[in-house]
């Protein structure tokens, strides 16, 4: 249970300790970087220091790893995702995401969608492929229609050729 029951408020937060254990790590770090500005990012981190600062100071046995306060750059956002990943795993090494506030969303528009990450692509992809399929058919179903017309109207022009000739 969450220490406290304690809420707090962080849609970077919320979305990464709910979605850790059910995604692989490459692509839940896709999705944040994708999603997310340096700045959230930045603030999600400053705040789950603060929250581990707290689980510390309720139990000095635990120990973590020094994470630096980083500076404007390239990939700085990679790198701060990276922080958030591993202060993450040493938590939950040690058992310890439980004992974090519950950290929510204030609006699950704020947060990223990674069905497609999770293999609903691949589902797209197969519904397309039927679908292409199915076009096929309908294509070749067409093309005998239409020569079967082409055909009809050919004996039928021959047959009407052949009364006004007759007629005559």
């Amino acid at each position: 249970m969450a220490a406290n029951g304690k809420l707090v408020l962080s849609d970077v937060l919320c979305f990464v300790k709910n979605k850790y254990v059910k995604v692989p790590g490459k692509q839940l770090k896709s999705a944040l970087v994708d999603f997310y500005s340096v700045e959230s990012v930045l603030e999600a981190k400053v705040r789950l220091l603060s929250d581990i600062e707290a689980l510390k100071e309720s139990d000095t046995s635990v120990k973590f790893p020094h994470v630096p306060q980083r500076r404007a750059g390239e990939d700085r956002i990679v790198r701060e995702i990276d922080d958030i990943f591993n202060l993450f795993r040493h938590l939950d090494e040690q058992k310890l995401v439980d004992s974090l506030p519950r950290y929510v969303s204030a609006d699950p528009d704020m947060m990223p969608s990674i069905r497609l990450f999770e293999g609903d692509m691949n589902v797209i992809m197969i519904i397309l492929e039927k679908l292409r399929c199915k076009f096929e058919e309908y294509g070749s179903a067409l093309s005998t229609i239409t020569r079967d017309v082409s055909a009809l109207q050919s004996k039928f022009v021959s047959l009407e050729q052949a009364k006004v000739v007759s007629l005559d």
